[in-house]
């Protein structure tokens, strides 16, 4: 399954070391495929799509990094494009037909 994974810098700067640390350990999630890419934001920041097998893991993921505690999350589930485009083209059909349109 893949996530986006969000983590927003807190109020709370972590140090030079730390932040190290977190570089190190983004590079090494890349290099073994748990993460296809990483992206930064301007104001701090940023996202990746990763690669685990269930909610639980990426938990542990997100617990794993060590700037964990100086973020803020927002994580979501994805879909391949097109995936379930059926489920809600039927749910289209079924709307429309009940507000008399089909």
């Amino acid at each position: 399954m893949k996530y986006y994974v969000s983590p927003t810098p807190g109020p709370v700067p972590p140090t030079p070391e730390m932040l190290d640390a977190a570089m190190d350990w983004i590079e090494g999630k890349l290099e073994d495929g748990t993460f296809d890419c990483v992206y930064g934001f301007i104001e701090g920041g940023g996202f990746s799509v990763a690669n685990v097998d269930s909610h639980r893991q990426v938990l542990e993921l997100m617990g794993d990094y060590p700037l964990y505690g100086f973020m803020s999350w927002e994580v979501k589930p994805l879909l391949a494009f097109k995936e379930g485009i059926d489920v809600v083209r039927a749910k289209l059909v079924e709307a429309q037909a009940a507000m008399g349109g089909g």
